[in-house]
């Protein structure tokens, strides 16, 4: 079908006679058929009719030479500027050409669906009986396919980028052989797609379960702590144990131990070479070297015993007094310089002891 007026028709009747019989035919039928859509839709515009005649003689053309491609572009812009049965079936057969057996079935059967007034031309009634005659050679071509979607309520569903009416879902659809690209997308889920290859009077099912996005990470928001009150600053300030004396008593406790433990060492030794020597600890002397050397032992004997006992005393008597500081001691104030207890144990040959400063 063409938009070329009847006035113009003669000057593109340039081939034989019996190609310009046919040639003029098709102009007259287009004619006719587009006449009768102005009045029954909206008044196109001059230039929407100029554009609409150009386009669908370039899609005659384009059909005649086999160039499907161009044919289905120029007959489907013509009837998106004047609407015409005729255009959209010749549409059909360039689809077939290009092998799109689904969207030829589809626009077969916009042409079939389409409701002929009493008083439409006869070309108009001619091409929805051509329609029912040519739809039935392709079925066998075309492929189907089935989309559910499972998630969401309302989907919005596209198949090779064309969306899908809510309608179609789960119904068979009639679609092109070869792959296909079956998307989905709703919100607040993630989107989803998939591919299926289509065969030529094949059946296929397309699932799409669609899953809820997740839910975003709870924001933790870290408050830095409140400052300190001044006064439990203060407070704690004042209220600071100074534990110096103690371990100063503790100090003299493990040195008067260690003490105790030495000189308790030198003390057995000694008890052990009296027993050897006399066999217990009274020696009796036959010469006078013998009574000095017994004598010497039992003094070194008597020596040790007593500043191990020392000892031994000192370090107890320290750890008793670092645990009573640590109970007893009192609170003391941090901005007061604390007091330093020098002590230091001194020991001669007879004695033991501590001195020092507090």
């Amino acid at each position: 079908m063409t938009l070329i007026p009847r006035a113009s028709a003669p000057s593109l009747c340039l081939f034989s006679q019996k190609s310009r019989r046919a040639w003029c035919t098709l102009v007259f039928i287009v004619s006719s058929s587009i006449s009768t859509s102005w009045v029954a839709s909206a008044e196109p515009t001059a230039s929407e009719r100029a554009t609409a005649r150009s386009l669908a003689q370039e899609g005659y053309a384009a059909l005649t030479a086999k160039d499907y491609a161009v044919a289905e572009d120029r007959f489907r812009r013509a009837d998106e500027l004047v609407h015409a049965p005729t255009l959209v079936m010749d549409r059909a057969r360039a689809l077939v050409g290009l092998g799109r057996f689904g969207d030829a079935y589809a626009a077969y059967q916009a042409v079939i669906a389409e409701e002929v007034p009493a008083k439409a031309p006869a070309v108009w009634k001619k091409a929805r009986k051509a329609a029912e005659q040519e739809i039935e050679a392709i079925k066998p071509r075309v492929a189907w396919l089935t989309i559910r979607v499972t998630g969401p309520s309302e989907p919005h569903v596209e198949l090779d980028g064309q969306p899908l009416p809510a309608s179609s879902l789960g119904q068979r659809l009639p679609a092109n052989p070869g792959e296909r690209v079956i998307s989905s997308s709703a919100e607040g889920f993630i989107s989803k797609q998939v591919k299926r290859t289509l065969s030529e009077g094949g059946e296929a099912t397309a699932e799409l379960e669609l899953l809820p996005e997740p839910k975003p990470e709870p924001v933790v928001v870290v408050t830095p702590p409140p400052p300190p009150d001044p006064v439990d600053q203060e407070s704690e300030r004042t209220g600071k144990r100074n534990r110096t004396l103690s371990y100063v008593a503790f100090g003299v406790a493990g040195a008067g131990l260690a003490v105790g433990a030495t000189t308790g060492i030198l003390w057995l030794k000694a008890r052990s070479d009296i027993n050897s020597d006399c066999g217990s600890l009274t020696c009796v002397a036959s010469t006078d070297s013998e009574a000095s050397r017994y004598e010497d032992q039992q003094q070194r004997y008597n020596t040790y015993g007593t500043l191990s006992a020392i000892g031994f005393g000192v370090g107890i008597a320290g750890a008793a007094t670092g645990v009573a500081l640590i109970l007893l001691e009192p609170k003391t104030n941090n901005d007061e310089k604390p007091k330093v207890a020098r002590v230091a144990p001194y020991f001669t040959g007879t004695s033991l002891g501590l001195h020092g400063a507090f």
